[in-house]
């Protein structure tokens, strides 16, 4: 898809089985009229870099349901953003605060699924 026509990349950071959060920002973001490609729960840092390769999406969400596993979102971010520095990317999820996605490099946070999909229309301007 060319860049620019709202294509989303989501899934769960590594050792977060979790998918509920997710799958409402998929449909959020979906009845909004985004193009969402779901890579799913526990996914590890290479495997989101790969997707991001393949897929080379407008925006990369992560999400995270467990404090432990949230801190597995700044290392995606960094992995990303060495593929492509100019990557777009959100984060999500109970545990998951504005404060740690400044910290963590990400380019958006949203607290819950319609917060995300009209964050995501903002970061597209």
């Amino acid at each position: 898809p060319e860049r620019g026509s709202g294509l989303v990349l989501l899934g769960t950071v590594h050792g977060d089985i979790h998918s509920i959060g997710k799958n409402l920002v998929r449909m959020c973001l979906e009845g909004t009229g985004f193009e969402v490609v779901d890579v799913g729960e526990d996914v590890k840092t290479e495997r989101f870099v790969e997707a991001y390769r393949e897929h080379r999406p407008d925006i990369l969400g992560l999400s995270a349901l467990l404090s432990s596993t949230m801190q597995r979102i700044p290392e995606v971010v960094e992995a990303v953003r060495a593929e492509d520095k100019a990557a777009v990317i959100m984060v999500g999820g109970a545990p998951v605060t504005q404060e740690f996605a400044d910290q963590s490099g990400a380019d958006g946070y949203a607290p819950n699924a319609f917060e995300a999909a009209k964050k995501a229309r903002e970061l597209l301007g």
